[in-house]
């Protein structure tokens, strides 16, 4: 996959893609630190040029985040001649796809997306939901209960009222919530 750009918002794309297991390619005419360092670290590959079309060749995605309309709006013809899609952080008119905002913690996913109309808003709703989620001791109690149901073959109607009593007296042990 290819990212064009190498500041904070093409930086949280990359870790992203390199969470799920892309191969990432960036090209940009600088970087931040955290980029160069993926790049020196072999995490990823760093062109440090300008974006010309060929970049597209071998990507089956690409995300645009230069923040510079002319060079978006040449990403976006380079990819839609080859038929790829193409996110173009905050630049709707730019791409042919939305990216949305991912929390990964196990076993839970939560995907969030505006469609690319509310970008920043999409980020708060992650972190809100991000400190939403339950802490790894509530998921054991969730897991433990689960087994229990299990082995007492207890019905599905009475297990939620169970679970939510188990979340509230985990939460009152709990810590203050994370500001």
């Amino acid at each position: 996959m290819l990212v064009v750009g190498a500041g904070n918002v093409a930086a949280r794309k990359v870790r992203d893609f390199i969470e799920a297991g892309a191969k990432v390619r960036v090209v940009a005419t600088a970087a931040i630190p955290e980029i160069e360092a993926r790049a020196k670290n072999g995490e990823i590959r760093l062109d440090l040029r300008s974006f010309e079309d060929r970049d597209v060749d071998d990507a089956w995605l690409v995300v645009s985040a230069t923040g510079a309309p002319d060079v978006e709006a040449r990403v976006y013809t380079a990819a839609e001649h080859q038929k790829k899609f193409v996110i173009a952080v905050d630049d709707l008119a730019s791409g042919s796809a939305a990216s949305g905002a991912v929390i990964r913690r196990p076993p839970f996913v939560v995907a969030i997306s505006s469609s690319a109309e509310l970008p920043a808003m999409t980020r708060l709703l992650r972190e809100i939901l991000e400190r939403a989620l339950p802490e790894d001791r509530w998921i054991r109690e969730a897991r433990d209960l689960r087994a229990k149901w299990k082995r007492q073959k207890t019905p599905m109607a009475s297990r939620f009222e169970e679970l939510v009593r188990a979340v509230s007296d985990a939460r009152s042990d709990a810590p203050p919530p994370r500001r």
